[in-house]
């Protein structure tokens, strides 16, 4: 039997966190493939993070918005996806040292496989964090990268090539990073928001959590029925947004 206390944990750092799935279907999916952990949400400094991940309970994390960067400080050896991106959104131990690594990259390209996408050439909208770890993981793939943004920031040039967000023409696979909706007929968008999840979006956090959980526990569930669990759960979300949404219009 398996106390509370004795339980593994895994942590989310990151702010907001509001509408983030992991919680839900990180559980799930680790019942399902024998592995019983607590998914915990984390809103504080890097320093008690650290001591978060040093307790023997804990067994990794997940990092986003705003601190996939400053983790980066926080791990003993990073990955060389880790390396490539600048980033870590995934954490786990080994020998007792701190790892960190990316999938958020990964995770996406796995999808666009999936989906049948040409990956020879692609276009990338938006230079933060997320744009570079995708970067990272389609320079793997031996593909033709543009990076478009309003200011070059230096890291493009070891994946592709800038230009200007002006020049962007909608000729190519084009990943959308960017804060606000962009239409085009190649274009998949990766952001979300409560309520409104695209499926791009869904299935590339599936497909990172599942390169997340195979570090955590060696083993999970097949990446296909990873993939549905997600998507069950995004919809849960999105009806619940919907229902609180006619909530605060009726309200009188």
């Amino acid at each position: 039997m398996i106390l509370p206390n004795q339980t593994k944990v895994i942590y989310i750092w990151g702010n907001p966190l509001d509408f983030s799935l992991s919680p839900f279907f990180q559980e799930h999916c680790a019942i399902l493939s024998g592995n019983r952990i607590l998914y915990k949400i984390f809103r504080g400094s890097a320093e008690e993070f650290l001591q978060l991940l040093k307790n023997e309970r804990c067994i990794g994390a997940n990092v986003t918005i705003p601190h996939k960067i400053e983790a980066l400080s926080l791990c003993a050896k990073l990955t060389e996806k880790a390396q490539k991106a600048g980033s870590v959104n995934t954490i786990f131990k080994a020998s007792g040292k701190i790892i960190g690594d990316n999938t958020d990259g990964a995770g996406l390209v796995k999808w666009l496989k999936i989906k049948g996408e040409n990956l020879e050439r692609c276009e990338i909208l938006g230079n933060g964090g997320s744009a570079r770890s995708i970067a990272a993981a389609l320079s793997e793939e031996k593909c033709r990268i543009t990076i478009f943004g309003r200011t070059e920031k230096g890291w493009e040039k070891n994946f592709g090539i800038f230009k200007p967000l002006s020049e962007w023409k909608d000729d190519f696979l084009t990943i959308s990073t960017l804060p606000f909706e962009v239409e085009g007929r190649n274009v998949v968008t990766i952001g979300y928001s409560s309520g409104k999840i695209p499926i791009d979006a869904t299935m590339m956090l599936a497909f990172q959590g599942w390169l997340g959980a195979q570090r955590w526990f060696g083993n999970t569930l097949p990446a296909e029925d990873f993939a549905r669990i997600v998507k069950l759960h995004a919809k849960a979300q999105s009806n619940q947004g919907l229902i609180l949404n006619l909530a605060n219009k009726n309200e009188i």
